[in-house]
């Protein structure tokens, strides 16, 4: 096989960093190649294609390989050792076999496992996205979860006697290099997780004082006649948008004054999936983000935390409306996360942290789906031209 190295992307001397080219879909050419992805910090997406002729119940050779027309393969490599050195592998394929031969993660499984439906409905294009956590790791196709693997559950099988510390260790590796096999003719990019906190103002991270969550009713929502029909939450991380840089992807709202309505957001709750919110100020800055789900409470230099029992009681996969809102009161400015119409977790922001956030003038919506909705306030909202009941097309009308 023919190895090619991207020196002409990264240069003799690579970077932890990925290239910026890579954000963009970049072609593979040769049946192997190497590039530097740091794993931890980007969401690697494949865009394939179904190959016009396949069997779904091939004759299988003695090792179980299937037909590499439907396979693609990609070898991790840790920031500890070179290219010789391989902590994980990932093997799967463009389509279900009738046998579960589809998708196996070299140091976790100890067989192939089987999707969860035909890749794609069937498509000839697919977009399949890897997303490593520090506990697991997710596969989808199209948005659809077709595979995850927690690295404290690896299967235990007497063939493989690594397992299930192999797993565990994968895990646990920085992977910063990767090995693509068997993908000439597919393409590949590298999609951050969240917006890079060197673009944005350093502020030190000392924890404010934090309030008990009030166990009392919030006020009551504004008037429903205030409300246009609920719009889906674009996302603003894509090329249209600028990754998120571009104000007609933003919605205006003086959040601070806003009597309450907040951002009133429904969507599925889960300890995976972040529910995310870009903030700006009045000149388009970007200040931070606001992030949550059932886990964990973020705000950018400010909040890094433990969501409360309030929030982690609840059931995953549950749909809810929950409201994020600012408030200033009596000089202090206050954030707030309110779930069913109850405050479920509050903190004061002071210092540099206060002095940051009581400038929102802006937000919006980060690696959120079609299928979140906000309520759009017309009255007191201004939506950018690509925030529409259809995300400027990127999102099925209603």
């Amino acid at each position: 096989m023919i190895v090619l190295v991207l020196t002409a992307l990264f240069g003799a001397a690579f970077s932890a960093e990925l290239d910026p080219s890579l954000t963009e879909w970049r072609l593979v050419t040769q049946n192997e190649e190497r590039i530097r992805f740091p794993l931890r910090d980007y969401i690697l997406e494949v865009k394939a294609f179904l190959p016009d002729e396949y069997d779904t119940n091939p004759p299988y050779s003695e090792l179980f390989r299937t037909d590499k027309s439907t396979t693609m393969m990609i070898t991790l490599h840790a920031s500890t050792g070179g290219w010789k050195k391989n902590v994980g592998r990932l093997v799967w394929n463009t389509i279900k076999y009738d046998r579960g031969y589809d998708i196996a993660i070299e140091e976790c499984d100890a067989k192939y496992q089987s999707y969860r439906s035909f890749p794609a409905g069937g498509k000839k294009e697919q977009i399949w996205a890897w997303n490593f956590f520090e506990d697991h790791v997710e596969l989808t196709c199209d948005g659809e979860l077709q595979y995850e693997q927690n690295f404290d559950e690896g299967d235990v099988h007497a063939r493989k006697p690594g397992l299930p510390q192999s797993c565990r260790a994968l895990g646990d590796a920085d992977v910063d290099k990767i090995t693509l096999k068997h993908m000439a003719g597919e393409y590949i990019r590298g999609r951050p997780k969240t917006v890079k906190e060197t673009t944005l103002p350093q502020i030190e991270t000392t924890a404010p004082p934090t309030t008990e969550p009030s166990t009392t009713e919030s006020p009551e929502l504004p008037d429903d006649s205030k409300f246009a029909e609920p719009y889906p939450t674009c996302d603003c991380w894509t090329p249209e948008c600028n990754y998120c840089a571009n104000m007609e992807c933003t919605v205006q709202h003086d959040l601070i004054g806003d009597d309450d309505l907040g951002i009133q957001v429904t969507s599925k709750l889960g300890w995976r999936i972040m529910n995310s919110i870009v903030l700006y100020d009045e000149d388009g800055n970007t200040l931070g983000m606001f992030q949550w789900n059932l886990k964990k409470i973020l705000l950018t230099g400010c909040v890094n935390c433990q969501s409360p029992p309030a929030i982690r009681s609840i059931k995953p996969g549950t749909v809810d409306l929950w409201v994020f809102s600012l408030d200033m009161i009596d000089g202090v400015l206050t954030l707030k996360l309110s779930i069913g119409g109850n405050v479920v977790y509050e903190r004061d922001l002071v210092g540099q942290c206060a002095d940051r956030y009581k400038n929102v003038d802006r937000f919006a919506f980060f690696d959120m789906t079609c299928e979140s909705t906000f309520k759009y306030a017309k009255e007191q909202m201004v939506a950018g031209a690509r925030v529409t009941p259809d995300c400027a097309g990127s999102c099925p009308s209603s």
